[in-house]
């Protein structure tokens, strides 16, 4: 049979004996499964199917209002009475807890004069941002002025590797290569990472260093961990216009922690 003929047939049949397909479907959906898949996948995907079986099913459980007997409703107010209907204690000790909840909210809240407090202490994030630049060009400038005064031609700047590896203070003489960080306040972890990193530039890039590396870093405060720190790890550490470990100290001890 042709394939048309034999679309036409089933049009035929499921006008003259829908009772019959219906079976049919019903026996496909109680079978193995994949018949049951396919049709499924039939129902979910055509729009006007989609459309019928919403409708039937909204049908089939749209419950009418006057369904409800008097009965039933007054049941229902007595159930949620019995369930949801607190005595006047229960809620005295409830607003008594809400109000000791609430008082202790407010006295662990800051006040206007709190808040003032706080307000002047802190730097905006321009001041913040304007202190940063500003510790950095110090940097520069006193690393600088501290080599001149000892013979050393160089211009301190930033340097800045593969648009991302970079330092505050670089400044290459020749002989030398002073090269490091610029912090408005260091700590032991600080030189430290200044270390760190001297050392990773130096093998990393080695065109980038002249004669002897000097790990630097310059603060407006450095705190007693970073003083020592500097100290044991042979860091030029310059706090605001004096130098807490000098340069001849760095160049005395040589670059042995660099192997």
């Amino acid at each position: 049979m042709e394939v048309e003929t034999f679309k036409r047939v089933l049009r035929e049949l499921a006008e003259r004996e829908p009772a019959f397909l219906r079976d049919i479907f019903l026996e496909a959906l109680r079978g193995d499964g994949r018949a049951a898949e396919q049709l499924a996948e039939l129902l979910i995907r055509h729009p006007e199917v989609r459309a019928r079986l919403a409708e039937a099913i909204a049908s089939s459980i749209a419950i009418p209002l006057n369904v409800a007997t008097r009965q039933d409703i007054e049941a229902l107010r007595q159930w949620a009475e019995t369930q949801f209907t607190a005595t006047r204690q229960e809620i005295d000790n409830l607003r008594q807890w809400t109000e000791t909840q609430l008082q202790d909210i407010k006295e662990k809240m800051a006040t206007k004069e709190d808040l003032k407090r706080v307000e002047d202490k802190m730097a905006t994030k321009e001041q913040f941002e304007a202190l940063a630049v500003s510790v950095e060009e110090s940097g520069r400038d006193w690393v600088q002025f501290f080599l001149e005064q000892r013979g050393f031609r160089c211009t301190a700047d930033r340097l800045q590797i593969d648009g991302f590896y970079e330092f505050d203070v670089y400044c290459n003489a020749g002989v030398l290569t002073a090269v490091g960080e610029a912090k408005v306040r260091a700590g032991g972890r600080d030189v430290e990472k200044v270390f760190q990193r001297v050392q990773s530039l130096a093998r990393g890039w080695p065109e980038k260093i002249s004669g002897r590396p000097v790990p630097t870093l310059y603060t407006y405060i450095a705190e007693p961990s970073a003083r020592q720190k500097a100290k044991e790890l042979k860091i030029w550490l310059i706090e605001n216009r004096r130098e807490i470990t000098t340069l001849e100290e760095v160049l005395e001890a040589g670059y042995a922690h660099s192997t």
